[in-house]
């Protein structure tokens, strides 16, 4: 259920919010980002809770201010619940950047995150009924479960931090798309035109080939960070120029592609 919910969360943000894309880099530092929010509401959580330890258990006052406790428990869960679906939308749109990162662990921890966040919640307003109605031993299991409850949250805020970090060093992949320009007027020339294309990594030598299912075989996708020359093949009284290029994010256009222009001649 949480799956789903966070999958429709991400359609709505996609058609609503008009943005560039995020190159994977930025996406996980959202991610540990929104963790960090997570861990420092569930900390001040934390010392509200603590404060009610005080008041109640400490110094045995049978009514201590519950309400307090339970309004800032409420605000505090409620950020844990957005930030929650945060992590999960980063750390998507990190996987649709660079199709080498896997962000499984990290779903789930989101998941755990906001299933706990809901027993945050149950058990606060457990604890609220067990105080007003005098059952002490009720509400001082109550306190520790909610404390057990709150700790798991922030260390699994801290494990995806460090998952996250982990990530960046994901070797970047990238999509480019060939495109043809008349090389007298400038204007655009279909990319079917030509027979085919392909690239060589100045770095390797090592020869590669765009998407068999691409539509006009100017598609080539998941190239690993690098130099490359991309030409084209001759037709029979035509052909283009190459050009050499090193992939990196500030090419990355909005839809998250790279586009290679090459110059079209005809005979």
């Amino acid at each position: 259920m949480r799956k789903i919910t966070y999958l429709l969360s991400a359609i709505v943000l996609f058609f609503t919010i008009t943005s560039t894309a995020q190159n994977a880099i930025d996406a996980l530092d959202d991610t540990i980002d929104a963790a960090e929010t997570i861990r420092v509401n569930a900390q001040k959580g934390k010392r509200a809770l603590r404060t009610l330890i005080v008041d109640y258990v400490v110094n045995n006052n049978d009514t201590p201010n519950i309400t307090s406790y339970m309004t800032s428990i409420n605000q505090r869960m409620g950020v844990v619940e957005e930030y929650s679906d945060e992590v999960n939308y980063f750390i998507w749109q990190a996987e649709q950047a660079n199709s080498n990162i896997d962000g499984s662990d990290i779903y789930d921890l989101a998941s755990d995150i906001e299933g706990t966040e809901d027993y945050v919640l149950n058990n606060s307003n457990a604890l609220k009924v067990a105080i007003e109605q005098g059952n002490r031993q009720t509400a001082e299991q109550l306190i520790s479960t909610i404390k057990s409850n709150l700790n798991f949250i922030i260390a699994s805020a801290k494990t995806i931090k460090t998952e996250a970090e982990a990530l960046k060093s994901t070797p970047q992949l990238y999509t480019v798309r060939i495109l043809l320009q008349d090389e007298q007027s400038g204007y655009p020339v279909s990319p079917g035109t030509l027979p085919g294309y392909y690239a060589i990594n100045q770095d390797t030598g090592a020869i590669v080939y765009p998407d068999l299912y691409s539509q006009d075989g100017n598609i080539f996708n998941n190239l690993p960070a690098g130099t490359y020359r991309f030409d084209a093949y001759d037709g029979y009284f035509d052909g283009a120029s190459s050009q050499i290029v090193t992939l990196n994010n500030s090419l990355v256009g909005a839809d998250g592609v790279i586009e290679v222009t090459l110059n079209y001649w005809s005979e």
